[in-house]
């Protein structure tokens, strides 16, 4: 399992920040489409992440709110059947929603930067800090020197995961 400070935010240009990630060093890692199945599962978040001819992921997250940052306790599985474990889940807990996006992943020091053009719901940047051996100090100084570096540092929090924005616009819908 994985511990992870997490910020994510609306922004109206994903180029912008895409221009400031390169040019503090932030290696590019890559860019790719994927496609989350989000299960109605009771404890936590339960989700498949599909990508183009690659193995599935099988994710868990427990999440809360660390000062002012998200925790995310995660487990991530490969998968090699995707279509059935998809089958297999739906089956057991039913989808609450399915969401398509656009990554774009950098990294710097111990954080990814992902620049997600999500459908249906906009422009985002996440940084995701892995928190080793319990240090969130660290990965919370490590998390707020790279807002600063993208210019993030004065963009609200966006609390509110894709699934959750997704299944509050299909009822304003």
């Amino acid at each position: 399992m994985s511990r992870w400070l997490e910020f994510k935010a609306i922004v109206p240009n994903l180029k912008t920040i895409e221009t400031k990630a390169r040019g503090f060093e932030a290696e590019f890692l890559h860019e790719r489409r994927e496609q989350d199945t989000h299960f109605k599962y009771p404890d936590g978040l339960l989700l498949l992440r599909k990508f183009d001819h690659q193995p599935a992921e099988l994710i868990t997250l427990q999440r809360g709110v660390h000062e002012s940052f998200r925790i995310s306790e995660v487990e991530i599985a490969e998968v090699q059947d995707a279509r059935e474990v998809s089958a297999m889940l739906r089956g057991r807990f039913g989808v609450s929603v399915e969401i398509e996006k656009t990554r774009k992943v950098f990294i710097w020091r111990e954080t990814r930067i992902h620049l997600d053009q999500v459908d249906r719901l906009g422009m985002f940047v996440e940084l995701v800090t892995e928190v080793d051996s319990g240090d969130e100090a660290r990965a919370a100084i490590e998390l707020r020197e790279a807002l600063v570096r993208l210019g993030m540092e004065h963009m609200p929090l966006e609390l509110r995961g894709y699934a959750e924005q997704m299944l509050e616009k299909g009822k304003e819908e």
